[in-house]
This record gives C-alpha cells, structure tokens and sequence, in this order.
C-alpha cells in the first residue's frame, strides 16, 4: 500500500510539471504573436555626402619580377658532350660558345666535301680545255660540228657538278657548326651540365640564360582600371621595402575572357638590388590630377566590392539605389570614388546589407 501510494504521488508530480510547461509555452506564443502585430520601428540611418577632391589615379598590383629575355640552349644535332664552357652563375656575351659536342665526323665530312670541289674544279677545266680544241678543229672543218657541241655540253655538266660540291661543302661545314652551342644574347648562366660525354638529342635544353640587365613584369588590371592606365606611365616597384622607378611598356585592349582583366606589361630597371623572380608590389600613376570624390570607408556596402547605397526621393519618402562605383582607398582607408557617385548624392554609411533597390529609408537628421 505504501508503495502505491508514493507512485500515484509521484505521477501526480510529474503531471504538475506537464502543466505548467504547456502554460508557460503558450504564454511565450502568445507575447511573440503580440510583438510580431507591432509595427517594427527602424532605427534612422546615418548619411554622408561625397566630398569633392582631387586625385592622381593610382592602380596598385603585385607580381613577380621576370628577366628580360630568358633562354634555353641546346644543339641542333646529336652528338657526344665533349666540353663545357661555361658554369652555373657565369657572365656570357652575345655569340660565345658554351659547350661543344665531337665534332670528328663533321670535320673528316668537311675535307672529303673540298675534295670534291677541287676534283670538280679539276674536272671543269679539262672539259673547258677540251672544247677549245674541239672547237678550233670544228672551225677547220676537221671534226663533225657534233663533236664540238657534245664538247660543250661536256662543260656545262662539269660546270654543274662543281655548283653540287660547293653546295656539299657549304652544307658539311653547317653540320660541322652545329656542334657548339653559342649564347643568344649577353647574360647570365642558371643552369649548365656539369660533366661530359654524355649523348645529347636535338633540341634538348642544356644550358639556362637570363639576361637580369632589366626586368620585365607581367600583370592584369581590372575591366575598370585600364582607362586610368596609360603607355609610358611611371610605375612605383617595391621589393623587400626597396624602391625603384619602372614603366609600362604595353597595355593589352583586350579582356581575358575568363577573368575579365587586361594584360599589362612594365619595364623595371635593375639597380643592383633587385632578383630575378622576385615577388614585388606595384603602383602605376597617373600622369596629372583629376577630379573624384571622397567617401568614408563605412559608406561600402557590406559583402559587394564595389557598391554604396544613395538615399533618393520618390515622393514623400525616401527609398534605397544601390550604385556601383569606381574607386581606390587612399592610405587613411577613404574612398576616393571616380564614377558611380557626385557631391549632390546622399549616400547610406554602413547600409544594411539585406537593403535592395526601392526600399524605404528612414533617415537621421
């Protein structure tokens, strides 16, 4: 009995709590039903206007710094590796030889190829010599006018066979200057072999040249930048907090169908402080002032790089126009705006970002 008893009083407990947490949940449904039927009130939204200014356009990018001109040197021809010029680091001037294959076979080719010139040579002026007789006797009516004319054509044949071996030998003295490898332009080795005889293939890279006597950096501007961009502009380059002066040498009019960018190229002295590949930032400048306005970095409308929100009358209430301009932060983090917005706008400072086009804003005083 007992135990029956502290069940029932147990059960009885828990149906208490049932109860009141039904209550107390429909308490809660009924206060959220009451604040949804309020209306909601809008805080009022800080505005700014542009302020007028002026502004030397700038395009910031960053890239690595490439040599001038770059190349791999190899042979035209197979051949064994029987002598290196040049090692990893080695200044090189335009034309020096860098490595040499066996040339034995192109030399033996070479001389057998004048042999043939000179026995040729040899051949033409016994035909030429013949047909002087052979003509003289034909003058004479000594011999058949035939035989002079086969005297002829005897000299032309040898004529011709010595134009094949001076061709020989022309072609026998290029295979024999096949088997050095010269340096195209004047610079410096970055990669070379470092032993010999080994067979090298046609056309195989061996040796690694870059001319470091300037650099040339490779960089894309957005579809927006490329007005401010002009060939011959002075180009700020940074590598590790050193500065030097470039220019833009070429600025494509074309967009990269992908990414929507313009190929630039820029033109970078090297004063003795710069490296090859090296990872540096870049400021191209305008070439005179040009007008802008100025805005607050808040005015950016959160999530878009490239959009504010303007404040415009549409009867007796003020509505939301997002706008898309064209700008560069200036160093203290402002706006300097050049298309999108002017000073008669009103333009929202830290715009909700649920904002759309047409709705209503209520602003601060």
């Amino acid at each position: 009995m007992i135990a029956l008893g502290l069940g029932v009083g147990f059960l009885g407990l828990i149906g208490v709590r049932v109860k009141q947490a039904v209550a107390k949940k429909e308490t809660l449904a009924a206060e959220r039903a009451v604040a949804e039927t309020k209306p909601k009130v809008k805080e009022p939204q800080k505005t700014v206007r542009p302020a007028p200014t002026t502004w030397i356009s700038r395009v910031d990018l960053t890239g690595t710094l490439k040599p001038w001109r770059d190349a791999d040197v190899g042979f035209e021809t197979q051949g064994r590796l029987v002598r290196i010029g040049v090692s990893v680091g080695d200044k090189v001037s335009e034309g020096q030889v860098l490595a040499f294959l066996d040339n034995s076979r192109a030399v033996a080719q070479v001389g057998q190829a004048e042999s043939g010139v000179r026995a040729a040579e040899a051949n033409l002026a016994l035909a030429q010599d013949t047909l002087k007789r052979t003509e003289a006797l034909a003058a004479q009516k000594a011999i058949p006018e035939a035989q002079a004319e086969q005297a002829r054509q005897q000299v032309a044949l040898m004529k011709a066979q010595l134009e094949g071996a001076h061709a020989s030998t022309k072609l026998a003295k290029t295979g024999a200057g096949l088997s050095t490898a010269v340096a195209p332009f004047a610079g410096i080795v970055t990669r070379a072999p470092t032993g010999i005889g080994s067979i090298v293939n046609p056309g195989v890279p061996l040796i690694h040249i870059e001319d470091t006597s300037r650099f040339r950096l490779s960089a894309t501007v957005g579809e927006e930048d490329v007005p401010l961009i002009a060939q011959g502009a002075t180009v700020k380059i940074v590598y590790r907090e050193h500065s030097v002066d470039g220019k833009v040498i070429a600025i494509v009019p074309s967009l990269d169908q992908a990414t929507r960018r313009a190929p630039v190229e820029i033109e970078v002295p090297n004063d003795g402080r710069l490296l090859g590949w090296g990872f540096v930032r870049a400021r191209i400048l305008g070439a005179s002032e040009m007008p802008a306005v100025r805005l607050p970095a808040l005015a950016r409308r959160a999530g878009s790089q490239d959009e504010v929100v303007k404040v415009v009358t549409a009867g007796d209430k003020k509505i939301a126009k997002i706008a898309k301009v064209s700008f560069a932060v200036d160093e203290d983090g402002s706006l300097v705006v050049q298309r999108g917005v002017s000073v008669e706008d009103v333009v929202l400072l830290s715009p909700n970002v649920e904002l759309k086009d047409g709705d209503p804003v209520e602003v601060a005083q």
